[in-house]
């Protein structure tokens, strides 16, 4: 099978590009000898385990075509399967032409046997990887190896054994079954991970509003303090301003709401405005009912005033 031609690109695994000229072809074709075989350019070669071997270069069809040795049954049914795409070399550029990127010398180094859904960068158009029409070629190179190159359509005995073939058939069901498989295990993931998504979308756009919520609440809350605080505050120093210090601080030890203290205070601004100019009230009396308040408050007795 041809395996280069004169003119076709070659690309680096950076992504540089080559061509092959007919130069380097016709004068280190014979590099390839010996060169390993692989398939969709992947170091496969401890499973694969074939080589390249009598190098020919057709100068007619600027051809570079070799037979293989130790290829596998299953590898050549490869060859003959659907899957096929054609082959595709390898090889090391060690001169280009001056300001151009065409490989005059170079050394070649393998082959690799390409399958869907990758495509050679020479064409069966171009002459290369074809299996039918190179099979009268190396016929007529190889005449001993005849029978081993013929086509699949006819003629000849086949390339591979029926068994081999009915094997590689049933693998490549069972792969596409399990590909299947994968498949649909991927779109299942990739369902749950645009839900994961959107759960975290949705959430994120929802925190500004729940930490405005929380800050506005904490304010309220904090407003509220203050506005109590200030109204105890208001409470006692009103208590304070009807009677003595010691007094209120007996009443206050109870830890009353602000509304009793706002009652004590407006009852004891109601008795002494009753005992102003008289001498109704004494401090004694002040004292009883500071007393009596503050037994009512802790419910232990209601102390009478005698």
């Amino acid at each position: 099978m041809a395996i280069a031609k004169a003119g076709q690109h070659a690309y680096s695994i950076f992504g540089d590009e080559a061509t092959l000229t007919s130069e380097f072809l016709s004068r280190d074709y014979k590099t390839w000898e010996g060169g390993l075989v692989s398939i969709n350019h992947e170091n496969n070669h401890d499973w694969v385990k074939a080589t390249i071997h009598d190098i020919e270069y057709d100068a007619a069809e600027s051809l570079v075509i070799c037979s293989f040795s130790g290829l596998p049954e299953w590898l050549m049914s490869l060859i003959y399967s659907e899957d096929f795409r054609g082959l595709s070399q390898e090889c090391i550029p060690i001169e280009f032409r001056k300001n151009s990127n065409d490989v005059v010398k170079g050394y070649g180094t393998g082959c690799t046997i390409v399958t869907t859904p990758y495509n050679p960068a020479a064409t069966p158009e171009m002459g290369v990887g074809i299996r039918p029409e190179l099979a009268a070629i190396l016929a007529s190179k190889y005449p001993s190896i005849e029978d081993t190159m013929t086509t699949n359509t006819g003629g000849g005995t086949t390339a591979i054994s029926t068994e081999a073939y009915e094997s590689v058939v049933s693998e490549k069901v069972e792969l596409r079954s399990q590909i299947q498989t994968l498949e649909s295990e991927k779109t299942k993931l990739e369902t749950e991970l645009a839900s994961t998504r959107k759960e975290f979308t949705d959430y994120k756009s929802s925190e500004a509003d729940r930490i405005k919520s929380e800050t506005e609440k904490a304010l309220r809350a904090y407003d509220a303090e203050v506005k109590a605080q200030e109204a105890l505050n208001s409470a006692i120093t009103d208590l304070k301003s009807v009677m003595s210090e010691s007094d209120a601080e007996t009443i206050l030890s109870t830890n009353p709401s602000v509304e009793t203290i706002k009652s004590f205070a407006a009852i004891r601004k109601a008795e002494l405005s009753k005992g102003v100019g008289s001498s109704q009230y004494s401090p004694d009396d002040t004292a009883e009912d500071v007393i009596r308040l503050v037994s009512e408050l802790r419910g232990t007795r209601t102390v009478i005033k005698k």
